[in-house]
């Protein structure tokens, strides 16, 4: 997520290893957690859904299968402005490496088909039955 302001919020990327990596930013402005998903086969199409709530923290599901999950994420509230999000890159990368991130800007190549956002934590169903078209 970024805003017009320039400053990027890498959610969803890969870390230096390669790994698929969620994580989200603290109040403090320092990543308040980062969690590697298992090894993805290179050319395969791979479902991937991440969720928030304050209850739960953050999830990632693999193919609709539950991979990881931490409790301790923040407590996100409304910046009041437009915020853009952007898929598959950061639009200024270098602002989007500051800090604590494991992210690595540029380092997904590949397609992204059927992008959703909803307004709510999905179920683990839910996750499941997205991943099965």
């Amino acid at each position: 997520v970024s805003s017009s302001n320039g400053w990027c919020v890498p959610m969803i990327g890969f870390n230096a290893l390669g790994h698929l990596t969620i994580q989200t930013l603290g109040t403090n402005g320092i990543y308040a957690t980062s969690l590697t998903s298992p090894t993805l086969q290179l050319n395969q199409w791979t479902h991937v859904s991440m969720t928030y709530s304050t209850a739960n923290g953050i999830q990632l599901f693999v193919n609709g299968s539950f991979a990881i999950r931490n409790n301790t994420s923040p407590n996100y509230l409304a910046s009041g402005q437009m915020n853009i999000i952007t898929v598959g890159t950061c639009l200024q990368p270098n602002t989007c490496a500051a800090g604590q991130t494991q992210i690595v800007p540029s380092q997904f190549r590949g397609k992204i088909d059927e992008l959703k956002i909803c307004s709510r934590e999905l179920a683990i169903s839910e996750a499941g039955q997205l991943a099965q078209g």
